[in-house]
């Protein structure tokens, strides 16, 4: 995919560098909008956006993205492989059909005026597309085109399976750009105009700068995809590893989101799609702590989970989602090198001092002084770990319950609830206590 939006926003701030959230390798299409969020196809039928703090959530559902790509409105456009069609999402999730009848919609991407080009493989054609939707044939006669790119100047470039790149300029004349590739499979070009293309027989990554010069950008790799974000760096799901890779300019490798790796850089987190969450040691595949093991971590819902750091990289919050409506948190510690839980702030028990905070609180909204479990639906639906203010001092979110069910089972529920930041304090054993409870306003869920 391409990055063609205009507006340079980072992705990733430095105070939020230590929240991630992993994606599958099975990526097929990437477009970034232009307040730095990612959005991405999963090969299934949906398509997630990643924010820039490391939190992802389903946008859309009921697709088959092939590619995406955005205008300059922040529309959503979608290549749907099952309905033959481009398929257009409003900022808010709308969604409508742009286009229809293309036979096989591939790869598709906007010109700075707006115009949608898209790759049809099964004419071997490309169409493009007015703003307001007016069709034409941009080109025709392709042999097995792959993917497609433009510049800022309108040029659009065309990779085609027999290892030829071929260029159209804006009026539609075709040159050779270059031959004697393996499989050209995917195209992204950066900011600066360098074209970088990704090579699955040769395991590499070309670029070619603005005036022809070619060179070997990253080699040993099986880029399945590409993109650009809004700062020049190079994205890319990286073969069976399960991980997005990001490249700066220079080539320097990291982990895509910012925060998928410790901040001392000894630890990865990674939650592949439909298998176990775990901790990595970074940069490798060797598995040190299986998250799933103990805990009762529903895989439907393994987008929405996340691991925060703490500043010194020695303790971290699992954050995840163990049921329909249950968000919790796990609390984990570094002891000679190896990663043990602490104790839970999951807990219903109003003998703890967890629980006790909360029920004072809760009490206050007229709530039974000792609150019946077969009374309330649940105590505390949401729990989760918000930051580390240091080494040993972190912010814990939680929500009380919101219906209270009447002892006879006529009648309507009573609907109640409040939210509290509770800041704990660790001592170097890993024990916590709360040192500070604050109600703040409900929040939706």
């Amino acid at each position: 995919m391409k990055f063609m939006n205009k507006a340079f926003i980072p992705l990733i701030g430095a105070s939020l560098g230590t929240l991630l959230v992993s994606i599958s390798a099975d990526a097929s299409g990437m477009a970034f909008d232009g307040a730095g969020n990612l959005f991405f196809g999963t090969g299934t039928d949906s398509i997630f956006k990643l924010t820039p703090d490391g939190k992802r959530s389903t946008f859309a559902s009921g697709l088959a993205p092939q590619h995406l790509a955005f205008d300059r409105s922040g529309n959503l456009f979608v290549s749907d492989g099952d309905s033959h069609s481009i398929v257009k999402l409003t900022p808010d999730g709308k969604k409508s059909t742009f286009a229809t009848g293309i036979k096989y919609p591939v790869d598709l991407t906007f010109d700075d005026k707006s115009n949608l080009f898209v790759l049809d493989k099964g004419t071997n054609s490309i169409f493009r597309f007015t703003p307001d939707g007016k069709q034409s044939t941009f080109a025709s006669g392709l042999t097995d085109p792959v993917d497609l790119a433009i510049d800022r100047s309108g040029n659009l470039f065309v990779s085609a399976s027999n290892g030829t790149i071929f260029n159209f300029t804006p009026d539609g004349t075709k040159t050779t750009f270059f031959s004697k590739m393996g499989w050209p499979n995917a195209m992204a070009i950066d900011g600066a105009g360098n074209l970088f293309v990704g090579d699955m027989d040769n395991h590499l990554i070309l670029k070619f700068t603005p005036d022809g010069e070619k060179s070997a950008f990253v080699t040993e790799i099986n880029p399945s995809d590409l993109v650009c974000d809004p700062l020049g760096n190079l994205l890319t799901p990286e073969g069976e590893s399960d991980r997005i890779f990001e490249y700066a300019p220079d080539g320097t490798k990291s982990t895509f989101p910012k925060g998928a790796t410790s901040p001392d850089k000894q630890w990865e987190y990674r939650w592949p799609l439909g298998k176990s969450p775990g901790i990595l040691k970074a940069g490798t595949t060797q598995a040190v702590l299986d998250l799933s093991k103990d805990l009762k971590v529903d895989l439907p819902f393994a987008s929405e989970a996340m691991v925060v750091w703490a500043p010194d990289s020695k303790r971290f919050a699992f954050n995840y989602r163990a049921g329909s409506r249950h968000y919790t948190t796990a609390l984990f510690q570094l002891r000679n090198n190896k990663w043990v839980p602490l104790r839970s702030p999951e807990t219903h028990d109003t003998s703890k001092p967890l629980e006790r905070a909360i029920a004072a609180q809760l009490r206050e909204l007229g709530l039974p002084r000792k609150p019946d479990p077969q009374n309330l639906s649940d105590v505390t639906s949401v729990r989760e770990l918000r930051e580390w203010v240091g080494p040993d001092t972190a912010i814990l979110y939680c929500s009380s319950a919101e219906e209270v069910r009447p002892k006879k089972e006529s009648g309507e529920r009573n609907k109640v609830g409040a939210d509290f930041l509770l800041t704990l304090k660790f001592d170097a054993e890993g024990n916590w206590k709360i040192v500070k409870t604050r109600e703040i306003p409900s929040e939706p869920h």
